[in-house]
């Protein structure tokens, strides 16, 4: 199955949200790959019905499921 198809990206919304509840820890990959530590701020979804997509504290719109990763420490 490729990576961009819309059923892949279904997967990724539900397995996400099974095993990560709002408010998880998470590190986001961002542009120039510098990574920030923040928390999930809602569940997450299928953007435009074929991305899908974390919503984060203190980040303007939304980033990929496939730049961010559930992280160890509370952010603070």
């Amino acid at each position: 199955m490729k990576h961009n198809s819309v059923k892949h990206q279904e997967k990724l919304v539900r397995e996400w949200n099974e095993k990560y509840p709002v408010g998880t820890p998470v590190i986001v990959k961002m542009d120039y790959e510098t990574e920030v530590r923040t928390e999930t701020v809602h569940e997450a979804t299928m953007l435009g019905g074929h991305t899908a997509v974390a919503w984060l504290k203190d980040i303007s719109g939304c980033y990929s499921l496939e730049r961010v990763r559930a992280g160890i420490n509370k952010v603070i």
